[in-house]
């Protein structure tokens, strides 16, 4: 690959994980805080995008096709990068470690989350009964905690990648803000989320 199409490609990647996958995100965290707080609502918001018209060309466009895309790419990323975090232990070089490790355990739990949720052919109303279920098993837990945890990590992580990638932070302040603004993301996304799953175990 050139350098011109590399470099294309690594901006619509990162692209890809803030539009429409980090918006999923979002959507997704928001959905789980309805579903612990009250599951008759999130079973009719369920049963309402289930039944739309056309709803799984809508889901494969701008949901399915764009994390493959973003999957593959980034296991080539991972296949193709250097480990210098005993070199050089700064904490960006953890970082950069993590966001590949996240990357491979996000892609493992997406996959069954996925496909328990979406394909299982179940009820919405089963569907909650059937994550709440196993969730509460001492392996479904830290499944979850470790999916939902290393989702946020990636997402907050990469936006940080993202600023620089599009050149929105150039310098050392305006990364440094951004390193703040990241981890306030983080922060704040991961309480949703473990809020969620803690009401589920509850």
């Amino acid at each position: 690959m050139s350098n011109s199409n590399h470099f294309l490609v690594r901006r619509v990647h990162s692209l890809l994980g803030l539009i429409p996958i980090g918006i999923f995100l979002l959507f997704h965290l928001t959905l789980n805080i309805i579903a612990t707080t009250n599951p008759a609502r999130y079973a009719a918001v369920i049963k309402t995008m289930r039944d739309t018209p056309g709803i799984f060309i809508v889901e494969l466009i701008v949901i399915f096709l764009p994390i493959l895309f973003h999957a593959i790419y980034g296991l080539i990323v991972v296949y193709g990068s250097g480990v210098n975090t005993l070199r050089y232990k700064y904490y960006r070089n953890w970082f950069y470690v993590l966001q590949r490790l996240t990357g491979l355990l996000t892609l493992i739990f997406i996959a069954y989350h996925v496909f328990a949720l979406r394909f299982s052919g179940l009820s919405p109303v089963d569907t909650v009964q059937s994550l709440v279920a196993f969730v509460k098993t001492p392996f479904g837990l830290i499944f979850y905690v470790v999916g939902v945890l290393s989702a946020i990590f990636h997402f907050a992580n990469g936006l940080w990648a993202f600023f620089i990638t599009w050149g929105i932070t150039i310098g050392p302040r305006s990364q440094k803000i951004a390193t703040y603004f990241c981890s306030a993301v983080f922060i704040v996304l991961a309480v949703v989320g473990m809020t969620s799953l803690a009401h589920l175990v509850a």
